[in-house]
């Protein structure tokens, strides 16, 4: 309750005692005399009426000056008291209690409050000293430790089990950030702290993944990391390694996130495209060798009567070319078998993803039209490379022999639990020298460097392949069987690597299961502040936004590295009014993206946040006035440090993003830019956050209900 709307309570409340006191008094009074008293008395009245009046309003005068001397001389000046004392406790130790016009104990109390204030300044510097110190070498860790994440050749993401991203390196960044700038679909996740992993890799196999570690573990298993391939829509195809992360609390060790370490396997698909034009380009010129192969041998048997040295030159042209032949094929065949050495592993996939891959594979290699059948949720374990570089041998082999149209891939659950991938090319047929062939074609080299061919994988996985008959003698398809997965051996693929300790502790670890939104605690939200400036202060009359700006907080901290600073296309002029405030010249919005291309962006940037502003109805109102032309709706929680700011300081005579600044000591760097002012208004709202939890104001819904009995909260746009 504001010390205005007591005050009058109070007033009223003396006043009222002291003319019900009267009043009682004279009729009383009146009751105790007899008539001819009471009549004596009427004649009177008229004389001795003006004295108690004016006495009356003497006494009420006297009291209301009383005790507006007392609120505003004490009980107000109090009031601020307190909350500067709070205000110097919770969040800013070098703010001063200022009491103007108050009473000389009130001054007194003030000075001796600053003077505890400066102790416990002082007290701070020296904490902060030694906080200082463990955080430089908290930092040297932190420095150490980035240094090791930007010099490993692949992307890391550490996540706990509820998904959310806690550490990444440049290389996953960049690995994302260009798939999402060669995709076109607005569904593509950020890659961020806090964020969801599944916002930009499929759910299914990660859950699946971790429930294979959760089971090795329970098994008793302490080196343990899965694998897996994943595409993603653009058609960046990953290799995904998973080991577990572990928290050990009461000696009892327990699964509290993973790692993904992203390996991109479409430029190594790519290059093999490559590789395999160039082996042909080494078959054309071993067509002029095979040509004098044939000549001098069509000679040698059709001329029986050649003399000797013909005879002899025709053989040493014979040898010459063998020799060679024999030195291209053997130099072919070493290259290949190195190229495909190390990628050889065998991984965990959803059947549906391999078809996916090789489909996209022998589609851009041959032009050849592919239809991929699988159903849903099926396991493969095996090498997912040699089978994509297999299959598309086989198509390209095909497409030389026959020049196919059409390639078809089914897979499908066999009687004994197995899978049977069927490749069939319809329309086109293709003989048992040219399926040999395939079969036998080098492909990887196993561990002490002997040569694998196709045939020899599968052999390995105790598969099997076979040919499908066709017309007269002709083949149009193969099977291949696989066998059923050992369930023990789909758990996880053991690592020849000790697991590396974590040196490091994320708060986010230890979330636990997500709660309903509003019961979360405000210091554990994940926000994103933003903030507009705009061609006047009527959304509602056609002003429109200029500049968006805004940036990430997750735990409290600001993320300077995670934001959004840009300038939009209003479609219509800039007054002179506005450019003056915030200094952007209609020549800079030349060219920029409007509003509707703006928005995607940053609603994506806003996903599973609450939205903060400074007087956030203002801003609020320009993108409501958005959502009929880009369908777009921004249906966050919001909070308003306008109105937080009035709930915890009523007494304060400004609420202004400035005067909130000085009060918490947030130093002000761009004002009235877009970005500088959503900074401004972060860092502002995570020192609001102590001040609003010694309000018994401890979560999103104790926030929004405490905003909406602000006297700014029916401020209307």
């Amino acid at each position: 309750m504001k010390p205005s709307f007591k005050y009058w309570i109070f007033l009223s409340a003396i006043y009222f005692a002291i003319i019900s006191i009267i009043v009682a008094s004279l009729i009383g009074s009146w009751a105790s005399i007899n008539e001819a008293q009471q009549a004596a008395l009427s004649e009177m009245l008229s004389k001795l009426t003006p004295f108690p009046l004016l006495g009356t309003i003497t006494i009420l005068f006297i009291i209301g000056a009383l005790i507006n001397l007392l609120f505003n001389d004490y009980i107000t000046p109090i009031l601020k008291l307190a909350e500067s004392a709070r205000i110097i406790s919770s969040v800013n130790p070098e703010h001063r209690a200022q009491i103007r016009n108050a009473s000389k104990e009130i001054q007194y109390l003030s000075e001796i409050i600053n003077q505890s204030a400066d102790a416990f300044a002082s007290l701070q510097k020296d904490v902060a000293g030694k906080i200082a110190a463990s955080q430089a070498i908290l930092d040297e860790e932190r420095t150490r430790l980035a240094a090791l994440m930007s010099e490993l050749p692949h992307g890391v993401v550490v996540c706990n089990t509820d998904g959310q991203i806690l550490l990444y390196n440049q290389q996953a960044q960049k690995l994302f950030k260009d798939n999402q700038a060669t995709t076109e679909s607005q569904t593509q996740g950020i890659l961020g702290l806090g964020r969801s992993i599944f916002s930009i890799l499929d759910r299914d196999p990660i859950v699946h993944g971790l429930e294979m570690l959760h089971k090795c573990h329970m098994s008793g298993r302490t080196k343990m990391v899965n694998n897996s391939m994943m595409n993603l829509h653009s058609g960046l195809c990953l290799r995904v390694n998973m080991a577990p992360v572990f928290t050990e609390q009461d000696k009892i060790k327990t699964i509290s996130g993973y790692v993904l370490t992203l390996e991109d396997m479409t430029h190594q698909i790519e290059s093999d495209s490559r590789r395999d034009m160039l082996i042909q380009s080494l078959i054309d010129e071993q067509q002029k060798d095979l040509e004098d192969i044939r000549d001098s041998i069509t000679n040698i048997l059709g001329r029986p009567t050649l003399d000797q040295e013909e005879l002899y030159n025709y053989r040493k042209k014979i040898d010459y070319a063998s020799q060679s032949l024999q030195s291209m094929a053997s130099e072919a065949r070493a290259n290949y078998a190195l190229h495909l050495h190390a990628l050889s592993k065998n991984e965990n996939i959803l059947a549906h993803n391999l078809l996916d891959i090789i489909s996209n594979n022998i589609t851009e290699r041959f032009s050849i039209n592919v239809t991929p059948l699988a159903p849903k949720g099926v396991w493969l374990e095996l090498d997912s490379y040699s089978m994509v570089q297999a299959v598309s041998h086989l198509a390209g082999l095909l497409n030389t022999h026959g020049n196919i149209q059409e390639l078809l891939l089914t897979l499908t659950a066999n009687d004994a639990a197995g899978s049977e991938l069927v490749i069939a090319w319809p329309k086109a047929s293709a003989d048992m020298e040219l399926l040999d062939t395939w079969q036998s074609t080098p492909l990887i080299t196993d561990s002490k460097g002997n040569l694998l061919n196709f045939k020899d994988t599968i052999d390995n996985l105790a598969g099997k392949i076979t040919p499908i008959s066709g017309s007269e003698g002709e083949y149009s398809g193969v099977m291949i069987t696989l066998p059923p997965v050992d369930e023990d051996r789909r758990l996880a693929i053991q690592s020849e690597i000790e697991h590396r300790p974590i040196s490091y502790e994320f708060d986010l670890f230890n979330r636990g299961d997500w709660k309903e939104l509003v019961q979360i605690p405000l210091r554990k939200l994940t926000y994103v502040v933003f903030d507009t400036e705009t061609t006047g202060l009527n959304p509602s009359k056609g002003d429109e936004i200029v500049q968006l700006g805004a940036i990430r907080i997750v735990n409290g901290q600001l993320l300077y590295h995670e934001v959004i600073d840009q300038l939009v296309d209003p479609r219509r002029l800039v007054p002179r009014e506005s450019v003056a405030i915030h200094g952007i010249q209609p020549s800079l919005l030349q060219g920029q993206p409007t509003i509707d291309k703006v928005l995607p962006h940053f609603h994506t940037f806003a996903e599973n946040s609450v939205l903060v502003a400074h007087n956030a109805a203002f801003d609020m109102r320009f993108l409501q006035l958005q959502e009929e032309k880009t369908g777009i709706i921004f249906d966050n929680p919001v909070l308003d440090t306008l109105l937080l700011s009035s709930i915890i300081h009523p007494n304060q005579d400004s609420h202004s993003l400035d005067g909130l600044a000085e009060r918490l000591n947030v130093t002000i760097v761009g004002r009235h830019t877009a970005l500088g002012d959503a900074i401004v208004t972060g860092e502002v709202l995570v020192k609001l956050i102590p001040l609003l939890e010694a309000h018994e104001i401890y979560t999103l819904a104790d926030a929004l209900a405490a905003a909406s009995q602000s006297p700014f909260a029916k401020v209307a746009y």
